[in-house]
């Protein structure tokens, strides 16, 4: 599958880049193809930071994001730093107190916000002293609104952006008026951004986040339930890799103790309002396969069990992202063995051997396997049994997430 994501600059007078708009888009036609607000938002984050990886798009500047009442109430923002993102206000959110305490509390932590497709000002009165930055919408409003805003609000440390600037007259007129930033079709549309991802599994997410709100989560059993889902298994190492953690993996379980439970749950809650439905796929159930079978060999042959199912589950991300085993693992925060035996089944490694084996059942190469099977002291009649208790392990986890 693939994933998409707008990105429009928002440009200073000189017309140097301040930042991007990130925007929601779901396939090459640079619309907005409107639906809930929450889950469009809830998207554009998940493929940022999850997919893409939000230094990727954001040149070092920061990235505009859309909010809704919802997500404003639950604190989402959070999950970026404030050095990263401005937080965004839709013009359809209510200003309750509610709402507005939030919007204090990010003010307070350090978060620009921004006021979006402002025609005109009598709504924001109640939080108009937390606010950095005013978008006036120069579709929607005449030259009088445009100049009124400011003068109504040039006394407080706003700094106000024109967005929607068509022409090169509204450019001029923009300026002329005093506004500093600059946003629209005159300048650039926004550009679609695409790369290859994976579907997550959303139906497992409930008893994930049933266990990690019990007064003692089983980390044993949420790594399970983690392990069964590729793509959130992908994304996790991804998350550990853009929060820049110095740190290298072996398996899901040490992801997840280092992220911490919390942030393993924040980032499940937000793939569910993405409300993404798994794709059938082959691919997908190959790799429990490779996974299970790896791990059992693995316990036979006494090798760590974690490493070599860790093995077995990402061998096939290249097929899955079509991209390059060695460009998707730079993006990866896993042990260098690991990465040793995914670019090369041929490396001497234990760990190697074992994928190599598995590769071999597969493709029924039963002189490769009686030749490997002699250096691990496994029988074929062992082997058989562990791969047709792979093959019923993934029927039953993909049956589980259903269509």
């Amino acid at each position: 599958m693939e994933a998409f994501i707008g990105r429009q600059p928002i440009l200073t007078v000189d017309k140097e880049l301040y930042g991007y708009e990130l925007l929601h888009r779901s396939s090459n036609q640079n619309v907005y193809q409107g639906f809930d607000g929450t889950q469009a938002t809830a998207t554009v984050i998940s493929n940022s930071y999850l997919s893409f990886g939000l230094d990727q798009l954001s040149d070092q500047k920061r990235c505009f994001i859309n909010f809704t009442e919802d997500l404003l109430l639950v604190e989402v923002p959070t999950f970026f730093s404030s050095e990263s993102i401005i937080v965004e206000i839709l013009e359809t959110v209510k200003l309750t107190d509610e709402v507005i305490a939030a919007c204090r509390k990010l003010k307070e932590s350090g978060y620009k916000l921004a006021l979006d497709d402002v025609i005109e000002m009598s709504n924001y009165e109640k939080v108009i002293e937390l606010i950095d930055i005013i978008k006036v919408d120069f579709i929607e409003t005449s030259k009088q609104q445009r100049l009124d805003i400011i003068e109504q609000f040039n006394h407080l440390p706003i700094t106000f952006l024109a967005e929607k600037v068509e022409t090169l007259e509204e450019f001029e007129e923009a300026k002329e008026l005093g506004y500093v930033l600059f946003q629209g079709y005159f300048f650039s549309k926004p550009v679609i951004l695409t790369t290859r991802d994976i579907k997550p599994m959303p139906q497992q997410y409930v008893k994930m986040l049933e266990e990690i709100n019990r007064p003692v989560p089983d980390i044993s059993l949420v790594s399970e339930l983690v392990e069964r889902d590729l793509a959130l298994s992908y994304k996790l190492l991804r998350l550990i890799n853009s929060l820049g953690l110095p740190v290298k993996v072996s398996n899901i379980r040490q992801a997840i103790v280092l992220l911490g439970l919390f942030e393993v749950k924040k980032w499940i809650m937000i793939l569910m309002l993405t409300k993404e439905i798994n794709e059938s796929s082959k691919v997908i159930q190959l790799s429990l396969i490779r996974s299970r079978l790896s791990e059992r060999i693995a316990r036979k042959i006494r090798i760590n069990p974690s490493d070599a199912s860790f093995i077995g589950m990402f061998s096939l991300l290249e097929s899955i992202l079509q991209r390059p085993i060695s460009n998707i693992l730079v993006d990866l925060p896993i042990e260098d063995h690991i990465k040793e035996a995914l670019l090369d089944e041929d490396h001497s490694s234990i760990y190697a051997h074992v994928l190599k084996l598995v590769k071999a059942i597969e493709r029924c190469n039963w002189e490769a396997v009686d030749s490997m099977l002699a250096k691990v002291n496994i029988s074929m009649d062992d082997l058989q049994e562990d791969y047709f208790e792979a093959v019923r392990w993934a029927n039953s986890v993909i049956s589980t997430f259903g269509p």
